[in-house]
């Protein structure tokens, strides 16, 4: 068995046996950092797994949203590209409404309405190898067909980051306003191949999320900030795009 994975069983053996465990992070991210910490991984943005060759993914337990996989930012005929999608296609900010955002998750089996004027669906081009960001006007006419990600960009990202992945699961409970986690599940996985990613985007059980927002105060106020362009699949899919090793 690979080291990597001994290891990470013995740990999360450790941290389950702890019982609660306040979580470090007053934000939504807290569940995930928590663990990380409690196995010794630092916070970093880097495009690499968190442990060795595995990377951890952590979930609330019942809990029924999607799981951010990686970002990947899309070509398109700006070099900012995010920045000309927001001004072009977003929406005002429900507080700064002088400002423009755009968050919307994108798939290839419906149209996505953004904003009031628009709509975006994805599509695969396996003969260019690349998937293309459609947006069509409120009478469904094609506006443009320019913006897309390519295959080999993809499979480097997927195959760097997440060849093998951890997801685990953990209770939660509030205690004077402060979350607390209880770890109770680990199952460790590897991706079948990049093949079955595509055909998971082609089929709508992978999908790409836009979270295009602005800075809300202080001197960057009004000004772009991107959360990344990620791509998400439920829990319940997991075991379409992986095996299960343990």
């Amino acid at each position: 068995m690979n080291e990597n994975i001994i290891i990470l069983k013995k740990e999360f053996k450790r941290i389950k046996n702890m019982g609660w465990i306040k979580s470090v992070r007053k934000d939504k991210g807290g569940i995930g950092i928590t663990f990380e910490k409690m196995i010794g991984v630092q916070e970093n943005s880097l495009e690499i797994p968190d442990f060795g060759d595995i990377e951890i993914k952590t979930k609330r337990a019942y809990s029924k949203s999607y799981t951010g996989l990686f970002n990947c930012t899309p070509t398109g005929p700006h070099y900012h590209e995010v920045e000309r999608l927001k001004e072009k296609f977003g929406y005002p900010d429900k507080n700064l409404k002088k400002f423009k955002v755009l968050n919307a998750s994108v798939s290839t089996t419906e149209k996505q309405k953004v904003g009031i004027n628009f709509y975006f669906q994805l599509s695969i081009d396996k003969i260019n190898q690349k998937i293309f960001l459609h947006v069509f006007d409120k009478f469904d006419n094609l506006v443009e067909k320019c913006v897309y990600w390519d295959f080999d960009i993809l499979e480097e990202k997927i195959y760097r980051k997440l060849s093998k992945i951890a997801f685990v699961k953990a209770i939660v409970k509030k205690i004077n306003k402060e979350e607390y986690f209880k770890y109770y599940d680990l199952k460790i996985y590897k991706l079948k191949s990049f093949d079955k990613f595509i055909e998971l985007i082609e089929r709508g059980i992978i999908r790409i999320t836009f979270k295009i927002g602005i800075y809300k105060s202080g001197d960057k106020i009004g000004k772009i900030y991107d959360h990344g362009t990620s791509f998400n699949i439920r829990g319940c899919d997991l075991e379409k795009l992986y095996d299960l090793i343990e």
